[in-house]
């Protein structure tokens, strides 16, 4: 299983129904929470924004939401796999799933699950009071920013972001590098100010006004990246160095891409059997094919193990699960980490 690290909330944030037999350990204030498998869950391709470097069609962020299961029979069908799941939920927007409160809720039982989400929603609300932190890796909060400006601004998301940290969950606050939002990334700053919150700059891979990216930033753009990630990356080291394994996207390492994207073709990879990929009909997929069945007609079949990679996928993804980078980051983390650290990552 693999373990990840978070500080216990303490204060006036109280953590409820903690679970202390074999999914917590309690070791120098620190929870651990241990996986099976993990899994890039698409949960929907509708999003209430249209931000214009989106990598999903416009027509696909705009259709009506198709609901495969309800919340109890998706936690049924990944209960039934025997494995617990760590769930990157993303899309689309998954907070404007229909009843997303309820499927993160029941997903959470046994089950643990990060976010992409653009906080626009008043879901998350009752969802900061209803979710345990501790059953949530990390909350990748996207500002934004123009498509907020042609709405009604950061307020909702302000408030949002306010009432998890309050809460106690890791939250990431990341914005799309395109060039236009290097250029007003100290807006952004600004925006963010009253809860003293720092923007991470996310690396923009895709088109935009006729050129490809990140191949064409120009040098200003390097730069400014490079200034605005190593601030990113001083304000959230506290978070950092109390994690013992990085946010699965880990963004604060998009800095050493800017040059060049890294690819895994021929790399050993657990994709298969300890990542996998779950469309929004439950169907699930090594990262590209084979496939491996449906959660939830009961067909899925992880792969046996490792395999050599022969796609293309999310990079942040693939330097977890390709194994050279995984023994790398596990040599690293052996020699930074202290001794209460080094035992837990044993479990790896």
């Amino acid at each position: 299983m693999c373990p990840v690290i978070f500080p216990i909330v303490v204060g006036s944030v109280q953590i409820a129904g903690i679970d202390t037999g074999s999914d917590y350990v309690v070791a120098e204030r620190l929870f651990v929470m241990r996986y099976d498998i993990e899994a890039d869950w698409i949960l929907l391709n509708t999003c209430n924004f249209r931000c214009e470097y989106c990598f999903i069609p416009q027509e696909m962020l705009g259709e009506k939401i198709r609901v495969y299961g309800t919340p109890d029979e998706w936690g049924a069908a990944f209960d039934a796999t025997g494995r617990t799941w760590l769930l990157h939920l993303t899309g689309g927007e998954p907070s404007v799933y229909p009843d997303f409160l309820r499927l993160c809720e029941r997903l959470t039982r046994r089950h643990f699950i990060s976010l992409n989400s653009n906080l626009s929603q008043a879901s998350f609300l009752p969802f900061a009071g209803l979710i345990d932190p501790s059953r949530v890796s990390f909350i990748n909060a996207g500002f934004h920013m123009e498509e907020r400006d042609r709405r009604s601004g950061p307020a909702a998301f302000l408030r949002n972001a306010d009432l998890l940290m309050t809460r106690g969950f890791p939250l990431m606050i990341s914005l799309v590098a395109t060039p236009r939002a290097l250029e007003r990334f100290e807006d952004a700053v600004e925006a963010l100010s009253p809860l003293g919150l720092v923007p991470i700059p996310k690396l923009f891979r895709g088109v935009i006004d006729g050129k490809r990216y990140p191949d064409s930033y120009s040098a200003t753009d390097r730069l400014l990246f490079m200034r605005h990630a190593r601030r990113a990356a001083k304000w959230y080291q506290t978070m950092l160095t109390k994690m013992a394994e990085r946010p699965t996207l880990d963004i604060f390492r998009d800095e050493e891409f800017l040059d060049f994207e890294p690819t895994f073709g021929g790399q050993s990879c657990d994709a298969g059997s300890r990542f996998v990929r779950i469309e929004p009909s439950g169907d699930v997929m090594r990262c590209g094919p084979p496939h491996l069945g449906n959660l939830l007609d009961g067909s899925f079949r992880p792969m046996g193990g490792a395999a050599s990679c022969d796609t293309s996928f999310c990079y942040y993804f693939c330097e977890k699960y390709t194994v050279s980078a995984r023994e790398a980051s596990r040599r690293s983390a052996s020699l930074s980490y202290p001794a209460a650290f080094k035992r837990l990552l044993a479990w790896r």
